[in-house]
């Protein structure tokens, strides 16, 4: 009679164990790197005050670390606390910059797998790609709201803009990187295009893609923060950052508050892409996304 025990079999044993150490260790890895944020903020802390000390500053210009914090703890003209109100606008930022997040990776994996298996396409495509991303957004973004208005299809298209060049760059790397050999050895057994694309091209490429979309989820909150800054949007932190700048001779410490929380919404979408990686590619991840 066989047992399911696993000390009954030496090499399901093996296995456990080495999963069990590849966890404490990426665990151990993550506590690191947090340790790292976090002493890296408290050196961005005492120098933003030691630069305070030598240039003699004022707090009205440039107020206290320990100030701006309690800011969040006050209230709105309209009796609402500072921190929901700042949550609220940022959920709305939040929610464009995951639209135009996906719709610039779906445009980008096309596209960069276009020009990666294609070297007409990547001839013709890449320098216009390059050229436009070498157009500044605060240029075109104004003539975007005119064209489209305020609402979220404007923020769509400049997220997108944003997110598109990353993923494609490092789909086109990714898939362009993949040895010849096992290109050949996939046309011995009659793999088609298609087949090829599924089960070789993107899973080896897509460690470095994982990469793009870490670079790309920061450029889509950049994104949709500079679509709400023109006259005329109504919610975002795009929004609360114009008007905190209009006061900031009364008030510096809302709009430090509001650059704080553009920062920490930055974080989150790319420690989620990091999450994503580690979910989706395991030990692969390791040393090439996180």
């Amino acid at each position: 009679m066989s047992s399911n025990n696993s000390g009954d079999n030496p090499r399901l044993s093996e296995e456990v164990d080495d999963s069990s150490s590849s966890i404490q260790e990426r665990l151990r890895a993550g506590a690191r790197q947090i340790l790292v944020a976090f002493f890296l903020l408290v050196i961005a802390a005492a120098l933003w005050e030691l630069a305070k000390i030598i240039t003699g500053t004022s707090d009205r210009t440039m107020p206290h670390i320990w100030d701006t914090l309690s800011f969040l703890g006050s209230t709105t003209s309209q009796n609402e606390n500072y921190s929901w109100f700042l949550f609220k606008n940022a959920w709305s930022t939040a929610k464009a910059s995951l639209i135009g997040l996906l719709v610039g990776t779906a445009f980008g994996l096309v596209t960069g797998t276009s020009i990666a298996r294609s070297r007409f396409v990547g001839n013709g495509l890449m320098p216009l790609i390059v050229a436009a991303q070498a157009v500044p957004i605060v240029a075109i973004a104004p003539a975007l709201v005119l064209w489209l208005g305020t609402g979220g299809v404007t923020k769509t298209v400049i997220t997108t803009y944003l997110t598109f060049f990353p993923v494609t760059v490092a789909t086109a790397r990714g898939i362009q990187s993949v040895p010849q050999e096992s290109h050949e050895l996939l046309r011995t057994y009659g793999a088609s295009k298609r087949t090829s694309l599924r089960i070789l091209e993107l899973p080896f490429a897509s460690p470095l893609i994982f990469v793009g979309l870490e670079t790309a989820a920061a450029f889509s909150v950049v994104g949709a923060i500079v679509a709400e800054l023109p006259f005329g949007s109504k919610e975002g932190l795009g929004v609360v950052i114009l008007t905190s700048w209009q006061f900031y001779i009364t008030e510096p410490r809302a709009l430090y508050c509001v650059a704080l929380t553009s920062c920490a919404l930055g974080a989150v979408f790319v420690l989620s892409v990091r999450l994503m990686a580690y979910f989706a590619l395991g030990p692969r991840s390791q040393g090439e996304v996180l």
